[in-house]
């Protein structure tokens, strides 16, 4: 129950019976709500709004309630939780960024989960978890984001969920589960490498990976730039991440696609310029190229020049591509 909050009261007096009497309680024009009471106030108020029906708790009581849902609609979602409960927040999927490239990982990767889907009565014969865990991995801006969003386009558009990974994912995935058992289901962890710097983060992620809840008609996608800082535990452990795929650079014709499909003035000719002159270019350099002509109204040579510049300096994994790889050239449709 809510309680006012009372300022430092202003002490009066008031004759009794000819005796002094304090009375410690201001008048109620004094009386002033505490700014966190306040808010939970505002919010219950706004929630009342909302009230439809009634949700039955331990069978007997009947509390008053917003519409009600039996399951998520497709999309993609954040756990949280507020002063109420546990939640899932639908979340706007970026999809400024989707470029279908011929012959990429993304079509490999969605390929082999149609494969998965149909392995459930294999996996559970054999008292596996019936999960799969895939990690992407490349140089900043080379185009993880990119096909991850097609992947998580195709997977939303198929009617299925998406939860982002975070520090409530096992008690958020444990309340779905009991509601859609069976629903087909992927965690994204974008930047992994950032995660495992920090103890708490890192142990939610082992325990989520290895099994504290079971895993049904679940996909995992974790993104990386780096990864050779990643620890054996995390990538070297099949039972956590079964497929690692990298994406590297555009190849020409992936270029051309990209530079067609964003630049909003360039002649054929020019684009066949750009897609010879950004070799060994990621897709993040090539829109920066694209911004600072078209819209910045930049020297074409003066941008490139900058850009080309600033690449160089990024940090590479080349040693890990040739271990993990055995071979120093790879590409984006690889």
């Amino acid at each position: 129950m809510l309680k006012k909050i009372l300022r430092p009261p202003t002490s009066y007096t008031v004759d009794i019976d000819d005796d002094e009497y304090w009375d410690t309680f201001p008048p109620d024009e004094d009386m002033d709500w505490d700014e966190e009471a306040q808010e939970l106030a505002d919010d219950i108020e706004k929630r009342k709004r909302y009230f439809v029906q009634y949700a039955i708790d331990e069978g007997s009581k009947y509390r008053p309630s917003a519409k009600t849902i039996r399951a998520l609609l497709p999309g993609l979602y954040k756990i949280k939780n507020d002063q109420f409960s546990q939640y899932f927040e639908k979340q706007i999927l970026n999809t400024s960024e989707i470029i279908r490239f011929p012959g990429t990982v993304a079509d490999d990767v969605i390929s082999e989960f149609k494969t998965f889907w149909t392995k459930k009565d294999e996996y559970e014969s054999r008292g596996e978890n019936h999960k799969r865990g895939f990690m992407l991995w490349g140089p900043p801006g080379g185009g993880k984001t990119c096909t991850v969003s097609l992947i998580m386009n195709d997977f939303i558009k198929q009617g299925n969920i998406i939860f982002e990974f975070n520090d409530n994912i096992i008690d958020g995935i444990t309340s779905f589960r009991k509601i859609e058992p069976d629903r087909k289901v992927m965690i994204v962890i974008e930047d992994i490498d950032g995660m495992v710097k920090y103890n708490d983060a890192e142990q939610v992620l082992l325990q989520f990976l290895d099994g504290s809840v079971p895993h049904i008609n679940t996909i995992m996608i974790a993104t990386t730039n780096y990864p050779e800082t990643l620890p054996d535990r995390i990538i070297n452990r099949p039972s956590r991440f079964d497929r690692i795929a990298y994406i590297g650079f555009p190849s020409k014709t992936d270029r051309k696609i990209y530079i067609k499909n964003k630049s909003k003035k360039l002649t054929a000719k020019q684009i066949n310029e750009w897609v010879d002159d950004t070799e060994g270019f990621t897709l993040a350099h090539i829109k920066e190229l694209i911004v600072s002509v078209e819209v910045f109204e930049l020297e074409y040579k003066n941008a490139l020049a900058r850009l080309d510049e600033m690449r160089q300096k990024i940090a590479d994994s080349s040693d890990y591509t040739k271990k993990l790889r055995g071979r120093e050239n790879v590409g984006f449709n690889n």
